[in-house]
């Protein structure tokens, strides 16, 4: 009966509702304390986390974040997954420069610019964990949004540019060729000119290769356009590099992840927020003094000395998106001073310049250049008097006082051609011709006949007395038509077009009949004012033009009577002065 006793309910010795200790009073306290030290903690490192978050970088930490990235670019045209093409710049969004096989072997040609970039913190809240980079998102050419459809009639606009670039080297080539055949290094500029050759030598290569990539990529189809760009951090003084992975771009800003951890900031620093970044960045462009373009950068590539306006200043070179190129002095951003210019389709150009304005080349009169003289009755005639030519050792003595002149030494030159006059118009012979002939050729000098044009007559009939009455043997130079006729014989003749109808008359029947292409004689004025209007006259014959200025004429000149007052020693009188364009004489 042992079972209510077991069950049974024992009462409390306490009366209920009083109060009854616990065993656990001690460890309740201890509980209480390390919640209060947890707050505290919390609270010191949300103070800590704030602070650390909101003070304000310092200058060093900042200088600290800041660094500088390389970046490498260009842009390629792919067929399915294939790389064929890759250029560097586009210029007007149409016409691709740089042009190289894509290959993956082949990473030249590229465009490396440095950019300013700032370690920023990977993630927001929390402290320093490693670090992205932030920089400036570049500006992504439109030729990059153009249809995949559009992109093969882009290649054969490509391949028409090439051709027509060629050609222009071409002829620039052969400028530069016969420019560097008719000087030597004593001339002014002559080493301009060969460095320009030896740079024409290499467009024409790399344009012969770009035609040739072109046109394997026009072979292709399912045409695609990508821009590749890449980004390295130059890690150490030795000038070890690490790409940097692009991660996302926002608000104008690219965020990079280096590949490889090297060279960024310490632990301890503090780097700066992402929404900071911006502003951080534009403290590091540096300051502009004073602009950085001018109106000649907006035509062209310049490259020089500039003044306080960013104009063309001192010694500079200008290649503009038409091919033309200027290098040489500069004044306030124009051409002043000696300067050298090529532009396609025009001739060369070295010399002096001033406002702009091409002068002219002026050349320096030595020994080592060949001179020569042209005659008629009037270096035997002087009224009624007679007089012979000591053709044993004719000496040039001087070359006149009609034109300022750069003279080397003392001018004692020999005479080394000599051109007669032959025959004018129809019934006009030199009665001295044929003995001051075969005097010149039994004394060694080069000679040739000379024919004064009529505008009375026709060029056949005149062509027809000249030959008549002339002589041309091997050796013998060229014969010439002089032509320089006055404004008022042009008109009554019929016009300037019946005139060179009448020249091609007989510069055809002379040429026909000696089996060598006369030389046209003209003066500089006719030059400027007629010669344009006949461009198979002005293309295809070479000149020897009369012209008493202080500048070398710009033409395709082959002779030069630069005065009509100078003096043989053993002829009397004046006599006509003349220089062969070039040191080479045929």
């Amino acid at each position: 009966m042992m079972l209510p006793i077991i069950f049974r309910r024992r009462h409390s010795g306490y009366r209920q509702g009083s109060y009854r200790p616990s065993r656990n009073t001690g460890a309740g306290k201890r509980h209480g304390g390390c919640l209060a030290f947890s707050a505290l903690v919390s609270a010191i490192a949300v103070a800590l986390w704030a602070l650390w978050y909101f003070y304000p970088l310092s200058d060093e930490e900042k200088a600290y974040s800041a660094t500088r990235l390389v970046t490498e670019t260009r842009y390629i045209i792919s067929s399915d997954t294939n790389d064929i093409l890759a250029f560097t710049a586009t210029r007007g969004d149409t016409i691709l420069e740089g042009i190289s096989n894509a290959s993956a072997s082949q990473k030249e040609p590229i465009v490396r610019d440095t950019v300013n970039a700032l370690w920023v913190r990977r993630w927001e809240y929390l402290p320093y964990n490693g670090g992205n980079l932030a920089a400036e998102a570049p500006d992504t050419a439109s030729i990059c949004r153009i249809p995949p459809g559009n992109i093969a009639p882009l290649l054969d606009k490509q391949a028409r540019n090439i051709s027509e670039e060629q050609a222009n080297v071409r002829e620039q080539q052969a400028d530069v060729e016969y420019f560097l055949r008719t000087h030597t290094v004593l001339d002014n500029g002559f080493d301009i000119v060969a460095r320009y050759g030896k740079k024409l030598e290499q467009n024409a290569k790399a344009l012969a290769e770009a035609a040739n990539v072109v046109k394997n990529a026009q072979k292709s189809k399912s045409l695609s356009l990508r821009l590749e760009r890449r980004y390295y951090l130059f890690a150490d003084s030795t000038g070890r590099r690490t790409e940097c992975i692009p991660v996302k771009t926002k608000g104008g800003l690219i965020y990079l992840t280096v590949k490889e951890p090297c060279g960024e900031p310490g632990m301890t620093s503090r780097l700066p927020k992402k929404q900071d970044a911006p502003a951080l960045l534009k403290g590091l462009r540096p300051r502009k003094t004073a602009p950085k373009t001018s109106a000649v950068d907006s035509i062209g590539t310049y490259k020089g000395g500039r003044d306080s306006l960013a104009m063309p200043h001192g010694y500079g070179r200008l290649l503009t998106f038409h091919g033309a190129y200027y290098e040489g002095e500069w004044v306030h951003g124009k051409r002043t001073g000696v300067g050298f210019s090529i532009i396609p389709g025009k001739r060369l150009c070295l010399g002096e310049w001033k406002d702009d304005r091409f002068l002219g080349e002026r050349i320096a009169y030595t020994p080592e250049r060949i001179y020569g003289i042209d005659i008629s009755r009037h270096q035997h005639e002087k009224g009624k008097k007679r007089y012979s030519i000591n053709w044993k050792d004719l000496r040039i003595i001087s070359l006149g006082k009609k034109s300022k002149k750069i003279i080397h030494g003392k001018v004692d030159y020999p005479v080394r051609f000599v051109f007669i006059k032959a025959t004018e118009g129809v019934t006009v012979r030199n009665r001295y011709f044929a003995a001051d002939y075969a005097a010149a050729r039994k004394h060694g000098y080069r000679t040739g006949a000379y024919h004064f044009f009529s505008t009375k007559t026709s060029g056949r009939q005149q062509a027809i007395n000249f030959l008549r009455h002339s002589r041309y043997t091997k050796g013998d130079l060229p014969p010439v038509l002089d032509l320089e006729p006055t404004d008022a014989q042009i008109r009554k003749m019929g016009g300037i077009d019946n005139l060179f109808h009448h020249a091609r008359q007989w510069l055809n029947t002379v040429e026909k009949a000696h089996g060598v292409r006369p030389i046209l004689y003209i003066s500089q004025r006719f030059v400027n004012k007629y010669l344009s209007l006949a461009p198979d006259l002005h293309n295809n014959y070479n000149v020897w033009i009369a012209r008493y200025g202080e500048y070398k004429p710009d033409v395709n000149l082959s002779y030069w009577q630069l005065s009509p007052d100078g003096r043989v020693k053993g002829i009397h009188g004046d006599v006509d002065i003349n220089v062969y364009n070039g040191f080479d004489f045929p």
